[in-house]
């Protein structure tokens, strides 16, 4: 039986997982979420397994793709584990690219003129350009980011040359031991004139807003208040200018599952709530950066 590339691997294994947890057919949206890489890149991965006769797709609003018997016993082959690779995205600035790095090769990691990565990618290398400063990751397994300059590229064999700037590893290390306790409050029938009172005396700049029972149903932030005094809107209540969506991070969590949330929704804080949904703490972004820094 062919071996295959470590990418449509890791695609296929991802398939087989969620096909045996779920036992229906599996759209290709949720391999996509599952390994945090794009749908059309997944698609294409797809179409190619089907080709080799690895997967069946059916057709309809429940439709979706399944595993041959082909593929179960591909992925009991020694040696041809499915998910011994994962596919970690590539993103210049805060954009992701439809670029994926398969393999990361660390070069000259001693030498004085600073150290150089061999990146295998998959995807169009022409959304890579040579001087552009690029972040590969974080990686889900390994849990590394690799910040650097694209130095070479050469799109015949999908490879990437970059400058490394910096290399972080995130360790896991729980949420709770980072975040901030004794989380201040209020209820969205206040007053944005006591929302304000609160923002001069803690030196904050955002505020959970809690229901009866404590459970977190929104956020109103020291911007939302400037918006509220430009329109002259003195007397507002809170609720009438807190933003409803409100990203969160359960107490559980550790440091990867927070930079993955803020990276996605390009934030700098998240709330951290209990299991009962009620806001307990919150870390930023400088809670992190000081952690993996080592500073007090």
């Amino acid at each position: 039986m062919e071996k295959l590339p470590s990418t449509y691997a890791t695609v296929l294994g991802t398939l087989v997982e969620l096909y045996n947890l779920h036992k229906r057919p599996i759209k290709s949206k949720e391999i996509a979420e599952r390994l945090n890489i794009n749908e059309g890149t997944i698609r294409n991965i797809m179409i190619a397994l089907k080709i080799m006769g690895f997967i069946d797709s059916k057709t309809g609003p429940y439709g979706g793709y399944v595993p041959t018997q082909k593929a179960l016993e591909y992925i009991k082959l020694p040696g041809a584990s499915p998910v011994a690779h994962e596919i970690v995205p590539i993103y210049a600035g805060m954009t992701p690219l439809n670029v994926y790095a398969t393999s990361i090769e660390i070069l000259d990691i001693l030498s004085p003129f600073g150290s150089k990565a061999l990146i295998r990618a998959i995807g169009d290398l022409r959304d890579v350009r040579i001087g552009e400063k690029i972040r590969i990751g974080p990686s889900m397994n390994t849990r590394v980011i690799i910040e650097g300059t694209v130095i070479d590229k050469n799109a015949a064999s999908n490879e990437i040359v970059v400058q490394i700037d910096r290399i972080v590893v995130i360790p896991r290390v729980k949420i709770a031991d980072l975040m901030t306790k004794g989380l201040i409050t209020i209820r969205k029938d206040s007053t944005l004139r006591e929302a304000a009172m609160l923002f001069a005396e803690h030196r904050i700049r955002a505020l959970p807003v809690v229901d009866e029972e404590g459970r977190i149903i929104g956020l109103v932030t020291t911007h939302d208040l400037a918006i509220a005094v430009a329109k002259g809107d003195y007397n507002a209540k809170v609720g009438d200018y807190m933003r409803r969506e409100v990203p969160v991070i359960h107490i559980e969590s550790d440091i990867y599952d927070a930079v993955k949330l803020m990276f996605k929704y390009k934030i700098g804080r998240l709330i951290v709530i209990d299991s009962s949904g009620r806001p307990v703490g919150i870390v930023t972004r400088t809670d992190i950066m000081k952690y993996l820094a080592m500073l007090e």
